[in-house]
């Protein structure tokens, strides 16, 4: 059974909006189909029903059923779980308010009297650890209550202690793990199929939209990059840029000697190591294994070249370290034919997925989806293959698709600034398929953002420098 978690809700609540379906319209959606569900079983005409309700959106749900239950006939109590200008969110506030115009009495202690239907709407999904007060006890006061009891899309104070024990759950979009013991119906609330199987910023802020004000300097990571050679010095550049630009701490490089004074002199910011020569080789590998002591992730590949050399070292390394690792551009060819192990993320474009899986692209999305978990599991890496709609495969099976971008992503370098994206993430503590689905929708958002500004006309210094401004308005998106 493939159940939904607190975290997949609340990425799909975020998601939802931002593809075209507001909170606020799943909220009336959801408190309709619980009224549904009660008037199949009951005449609403007269029926005495109370409705507990908490302070955050499933309180919200509530709202909406008690308002369709009233303007139905029934004689309707919301007992509210606090003051009510305490209401946590603004759809629950607005449906509460919508609720007070049908004058349906609002209370913080059930009244004396029989009730037919209890409706429990007090705590959705993510509590952790057992209840407190008042919830604690308005759960142990439904469970005493002798009516048809319903919960809104979860029994409150599932998997704590106390939980209502309800005749019936009305459960949205998917079922929830722990309701397999009892009786349940799923409701479609129009949550659509986009803010599921595409990434958006539901992702970004459940992954990186807190910070502890605590922290000190390295603890959102250091991640090095090994890239360049005799023929191309900017592509570490760009990635190292990227990753700073998205939230790393500390970002070091490793370069040949001839792109050291090029390099160092880019960025204040950047940390550079040289070794001898002009392409990756056995003192290249030395510094860089030196380094990844210090670092939380490598990404390893931007313009590095393809000499038997360079190409050995890439081996050498990746069969070493033992952090989290993209790899990219040359670094994929490099490892053609070798079995990837560790934590890692491999970010081919169509070319480069078929020299390293030997596999095709054929077919509609989801046939190609399907063909990227095989290669990710075949591989033992996570695969984020880039195109017009990037694809994001695991080796457990998941499968993620990313649509934010534009043709004026197609300039040179854009996909070494989303390489040290995604290798900041992964210093930062994501996971590697969570670190390639936002690595994917914010390096896709940055180049939209410059698009609208610019016309196709960007350069990919322009896009790694965007990436700040695209994180802050994608969490300032999600949390509106």
């Amino acid at each position: 059974m493939n159940y939904l978690s607190h975290r997949d809700m609340q990425i799909m609540d975020i998601n939802s909006a931002y593809y075209g379906v507001p909170r606020e319209r799943l909220m009336e959606n959801a408190g309709r189909k619980v009224y549904e569900a009660i008037k199949k079983r009951f005449n609403i005409e007269n029926l005495r029903v109370a409705v507990y309700c908490g302070l955050g959106n499933n309180g919200g749900d509530g709202f909406v059923v008690a308002r369709y239950l009233a303007k139905g006939g029934a004689r309707v109590v919301v007992v509210l779980a606090g003051d009510e200008d305490n209401i946590r969110t603004k759809e629950a506030r607005k449906n509460y308010d919508a609720l007070k115009k049908e004058k349906v009495k609002v209370c913080n202690e059930l009244p004396p009297g029989d009730w037919d239907v209890i409706v429990d709407a007090l705590l959705g999904t993510g509590i952790k650890g057992d209840l407190r007060e008042p919830y604690r006890s308005l759960v142990e006061e439904i469970n005493s209550l002798d009516a048809y009891k319903v919960s809104v899309d979860l029994p409150s104070g599932l998997n704590s202690a106390p939980v209502v024990n309800p005749d019936l759950v009305v459960t949205f979009h998917r079922t929830k793990k722990g309701l397999e013991s009892f009786e349940h119906e799923v409701a479609d609330i129009g949550i659509p199929r986009e803010a599921e199987t595409f990434v958006g910023p539901g992702e970004v802020l459940v992954n990186l939209g807190k910070r502890d004000e605590e922290a000190k300097k390295g603890d959102y990571g250091r991640v090095l990059v090994v890239g360049g050679g005799a023929d191309y010095y900017g592509a570490p550049i760009l990635a190292a840029t990227a990753a700073l630009y998205s939230g790393a701490d500390l970002v070091y490089l490793v370069v040949p000697e001839e792109n050291y004074d090029v390099t160092r002199s880019y960025f204040p910011d950047f940390i550079v190591r040289k070794y001898s020569g002009k392409w990756l080789n056995h003192e290249g590998t030395a510094a860089t294994m030196e380094l990844m002591d210090r670092c939380d992730s490598l990404v390893i590949g931007p313009g590095l070249g393809l000499t038997p050399e360079t190409k050995k070292a890439v081996v050498e390394i990746l069969n070493e370290v033992k952090k989290p690792v993209v790899v990219d551009a040359d670094a994929i060819k490099a490892i053609a034919g070798h079995k990837i192990r560790g934590t890692v993320v491999v970010t081919p474009h169509k070319g480069e997925f078929k020299y390293l899986s030997g596999n095709s692209l054929s077919g509609d999305l989801k046939e190609k989806g399907r063909t990227v978990v095989r290669s990710a599991a075949s591989l033992g890496a996570t695969v984020l293959l880039k195109g017009s709609t990037d694809i994001i495969g695991s080796p457990d099976g998941r499968v993620k698709y990313c649509s934010s971008g534009n043709p004026g992503m197609t300039v040179g370098g854009t996909g070494d600034v989303l390489a040290g994206i995604v290798g900041s993430f992964l210093a930062q503590g994501l996971t590697p398929f969570d670190a390639a689905c936002c690595g994917a929708f914010v390096n896709g958002f940055a180049g939209d953002e410059l698009c609208s500004e610019k016309g196709y006309a960007f350069t990919a210094s322009d896009l790694a420098l965007e990436v700040p401004y695209a994180i802050k308005k994608i969490l300032d998106f999600a949390r509106s």
